[in-house]
């Protein structure tokens, strides 16, 4: 257990940071760790009679507010007051975790223009928490990291690595930081290029029904594969009939249609395809959405 004191205008410890820069009559904001325990005694604590109040309720007639062992529940607003009910101070408490080291997921869909990376924290911090991520070479000096682009519009956990070098000797390292009120966590990850290739799905799926039984199945590349002329993909077909445990699989392809052959007459088939670095480089796309058709009986 964390105990922890907090008096006059600034205090830091592992578990609470509190920062006032305002008068009294304002609100102080206090970060806690949640399971700290933690003392805030009243600007006028000398006076007896003082009153605490949470959200508005009354708590405790005490010139010090003891919390033992906090919880998210303790969030809120609190005011200590004279005998008079004047207002002395308010204190904002918000509870939560110093950052945890970060998980990194890496992968391009994009390749040779760029990578993406993501990562999460485990628990999630639940404070406001400010992430730095840059990557370098590995042989590269510190000072020569350059700043990972944000990436998406919602999303401050994931961000995009420009101008990657192909087919590189050695791996690039990216460093994500997470900082918070309550401390900060720093992860180095390296990722060599060539193995996160992960191509997004390819698109405009489209099937036709063929005379005898058959299936004609096109598709086009992702739209996010930069170059697909000079970096070729190849693509795998997936088909099913009634429950998905029927899925059999053909190909790899290296053109952008096939037929499927052999089909049962009334049957529905729903089909769909991944894509594939044509080097065998890194994973295989997710599946595209599932397109179905129906042979026809006649």
């Amino acid at each position: 257990m964390c105990l922890i004191y907090v008096f006059g205008a600034l205090a830091i410890t592992s578990g609470v940071f509190s920062q006032d820069t305002t008068t009294l009559s304002e609100t102080r904001d206090l970060f806690v760790a949640v399971g700290s325990s933690v003392k805030i005694p009243c600007s006028d604590g000398e006076e007896k009679g003082v009153e605490w109040r949470f959200n508005n309720s009354v708590l405790v007639s005490s010139p010090v507010l003891s919390i033992q062992n906090s919880s998210l529940k303790d969030q809120g607003i609190y005011t200590c007051h004279q005998p008079n009910g004047d207002l002395i101070q308010t204190v904002s408490l918000h509870l939560g975790y110093s950052p945890s080291l970060p998980d990194v997921y890496c992968w391009s869909p994009s390749y040779p223009k760029r990578a993406i990376c993501s990562w999460t924290l485990t628990p999630d911090p639940i404070l406001p928490t400010h992430y730095i991520a840059t990557y370098r070479s590995f042989s590269d000096p510190v000072s020569s990291a350059r700043q990972c682009q944000k990436w998406g519009e919602q999303d401050d956990r994931q961000c995009a690595l420009e101008q990657l070098e192909i087919f590189a000797s050695e791996p690039t390292l990216i460093n994500i930081t997470a900082i918070n009120a309550l401390g900060s966590s720093t992860r180095i990850w390296p990722i060599i290029f060539e193995q996160i290739v992960k191509p997004d799905p390819p698109v405009n799926v489209s099937v036709m029904v063929m005379p005898g039984r058959k299936l004609s199945v096109q598709w086009g590349p992702p739209t996010t594969w930069p170059d697909p002329v000079n970096f070729l993909l190849k693509y795998t077909v997936k088909f099913h009939w009634g429950k998905p445990e029927t899925a059999r699989t053909m190909g790899p392809y290296e053109s952008n249609k096939m037929v499927l052959s052999g089909l049962v007459a009334g049957r529905t088939y729903y089909i769909q395809i991944s894509a594939k670095d044509s080097l065998d480089d890194g994973q295989s796309s997710d599946w595209s959405e599932p397109i179905s058709a129906t042979v026809p009986i006649n």
